[in-house]
């Protein structure tokens, strides 16, 4: 089996991301625009490998404001990944990649939860939240959405004192795990460089690269999203 790099695919994972930030969502052709919230400036706009035309059609309107961005998801040897700005707009970030897994080999059961750690999921209005505890402290966190059938993995994240056990990889599993709860096919997520070794070694396969994009003065707004953090355990 095999899944295709494309703009279906990337509005798919898209709604599915902007899901579990509680993100407005809006799909105007091949242009993915997610909102912060209603009274919000703060949008960034996600396209698959555009045209000339439209990618400085977007960037002029990112250009209007620091708090908005423009993601662009391609395969690795599109041109437009080998551009550092784009009509003044300078590159945040390009170390990212979007991957893919085929379902059918996850684990369906629960992973074992480590000695010492309690788990609790939480289930929100179209998206899961799953944690992982040692007491009264959060260990690792990650977050999951099904749209179609894919699931989305996105903010998955070790609290810095417990790194290098482990918790990474079951966390991912738990999700993958409840997501069988559902029909679904394939899963999808963004990884960052620190991520991209351990996703590979479950069994996620490099599919696209994502660039982000922004006006001069927004290279410090690196978003949880892109950087698979949770900003509520981060600190």
């Amino acid at each position: 089996m095999t899944t295709e790099l494309s703009d279906s695919l990337v509005q798919i994972w898209v709604t599915g991301w902007a899901r579990t930030h509680g993100y407005e969502v809006r799909d105007e052709g091949g242009v993915h625009s997610a909102r912060l919230g209603p009274d919000s400036d703060e949008w960034e706009y996600v396209v698959f490998d555009p045209e000339e035309t439209e990618l400085r059609k977007l960037a002029a309107a990112v250009d209007k404001s620091p708090t908005r961005l423009l993601t662009v998801i391609a395969e690795p040897d599109s041109d437009i990944m080998g551009a550092k700005e784009v009509d003044g707009l300078e590159m945040i970030s390009d170390e990212e990649k979007l991957m893919v897994v085929d379902m059918g080999t996850q684990d369906v059961e629960d992973p074992i939860t480590p000695e010492t750690y309690t788990t609790s999921r939480e289930d929100f209005d179209g998206w899961v939240l799953f944690t992982v505890h040692q007491g009264e402290n959060v260990a690792a966190r990650g977050r999951m959405a099904v749209v179609d059938d894919y699931v989305i993995l996105d903010r998955i994240y070790t609290s810095p004192d417990y790194r290098r056990q482990g918790l990474g990889t079951f966390v991912t599993r738990a999700l993958l795990a409840i997501a069988h709860e559902h029909d679904v096919s394939w899963g999808l997520l963004v990884a960052n460089a620190d991520g991209q070794e351990l996703y590979e070694y479950l069994g996620w396969t490099h599919l696209g690269d994502v660039h982000v994009f922004g006006a001069p003065g927004a290279e410090d707004r690196r978003r949880p999203s892109h950087s698979q953090i949770d900003e509520e355990i981060s600190q």
